[in-house]
């Protein structure tokens, strides 16, 4: 019994603290927040490849994760890169499209399976035809996010 509600204390609590984030608003910070004095643009942090070592970069967010907020597109000119979150402890808020954003932590080269994108694009809203367009795995940039502000 003391078991059963050790448990359910707990699910309470990360039901409490999962909730979607409250709208975005400038300067609100997301994780570990941003430390980094010096901020490159993501299009230059690509260019540079600043790959696989701690980073802040800065970009307009294009697409976040409908469901959770887990993940987000972020742009800048034509480069663009998939954003995660670091041990998946935090999320975004569902309306940071069109805003710009700084992101703190580790930029990546890496290959999304065809599983992932389909799963990324059912998050996303898209048709289940736009869906089963989706073949093979893909290469592409991804950022792991230790923290993230709003410009």
């Amino acid at each position: 019994m003391k078991t059963f509600f050790s448990v359910l204390i707990a699910c309470v609590v990360m039901a409490f603290t999962l909730q979607d984030p409250a709208p975005a608003k400038k300067g609100q910070e997301y994780g570990a927040g941003v430390k980094a004095s010096t901020v490159l643009s993501l299009s230059r942090a690509v260019t540079e490849k600043k790959f696989n070592a701690p980073i802040a970069v800065t970009a307009m967010v294009k697409e976040v994760c409908q469901k959770k907020g887990c993940w987000m597109i972020l742009a800048d000119g034509t480069t663009k890169v998939r954003v995660t979150f670091k041990d998946y402890s935090f999320f975004m808020p569902k309306d940071l499209a069109g805003k710009r954003i700084v992101a703190e932590g580790m930029l990546k080269e890496d290959v999304l399976s065809e599983a992932d994108a389909r799963h990324y694009a059912e998050d996303a809203g898209k048709s289940k035809k736009e869906i089963e367009k989706i073949k093979g795995d893909q290469q592409e940039l991804t950022f792991e996010a230790t923290g993230v502000r709003v410009r």
